[in-house]
């Protein structure tokens, strides 16, 4: 069994694992002879002793006068996140706390190429409604696979989608768009333009997200009651003139 990437997920670090270890091995030793042991420094070693003492995985002794240290029984790893679970559990509701006051606070968030940006469209499938402006046609364009795949998830979930297209997406990617989520569709086209969008901008239960389909790709997300309800505003106004 790999010990080490077992002990690490429990949070110790890997010299503490190392000297942890070589303990359970080797009994009762003194930091000199837990250095030489593990070729770790000696004024390193003993403070990953007192860490690992502190986390109640050893115990010191007394050996010819002299400080030593021993294993406690590999049960003592279960006291130990036993305890660190206890600590969580008292400290939550206060954390939960200062998340309630913190949530109602602007949050931005940055993603960086597509394979970030894909994350952007995944959330919005936690709402019931989302509200878009943008091209289908050079969504499809950049990954038709993902395309697919988010409106399907969409239909699977009845969410519904507010959608403002490009003039450029009428004949391709709307059609497709309207395929897939038949009902839970609605969609108006906005006039013809020369030049194809190539962002677009989703709105979802307080979210704005402003997203570039074009190189560079990237995406950036708002957090907001307040500026939410200002673009839903803005979303349905311009839904009602075309």
């Amino acid at each position: 069994m790999d010990f080490h990437n077992e002990l690490k997920q429990i949070g110790l670090t890997k010299s503490e694992i190392v000297v942890y270890l070589y303990l359970l091995e080797g009994g009762i030793s003194s930091p000199p002879q837990v250095s030489k042991g593990t070729k770790i420094a000696r004024t390193n070693c003993y403070n990953i002793l007192q860490s690992l003492k502190d986390k109640g995985l050893i115990q010191e002794q007394k050996k010819a006068k002299r400080n030593a240290y021993l294993a406690k029984d590999p049960t003592s790893l279960l006291s130990s996140l036993e305890k660190k679970k206890q600590s969580l559990q008292q400290v939550i509701p206060d954390l939960q706390a200062l998340y309630t006051v913190q949530k109602n606070k602007p949050k931005i968030t940055f993603y960086d190429g597509w394979d970030e940006v894909k994350e952007i469209y995944l959330k919005t499938l936690e709402a019931k409604e989302v509200y878009a402006i943008g091209s289908t046609k050079t969504l499809l364009e950049l990954d038709e696979k993902f395309f697919n795949l988010y409106f399907q998830k969409l239909k699977q979930k009845n969410i519904v989608l507010h959608d403002i297209v490009s003039f450029g997406s009428e004949n391709t990617a709307l059609d497709e768009s309207k395929k897939i989520l038949k009902g839970f569709y609605d969609a108006k086209v906005l006039p013809v333009h020369k030049n194809e969008i190539t962002t677009d901008i989703l709105l979802w239960e307080n979210n704005i997200a402003i997203i570039s389909l074009q190189e560079p790709v990237f995406g950036t997300v708002l957090y907001n009651e307040n500026v939410y309800s200002t673009f839903k505003i803005i979303f349905n106004s311009l839904f009602k003139l075309l």
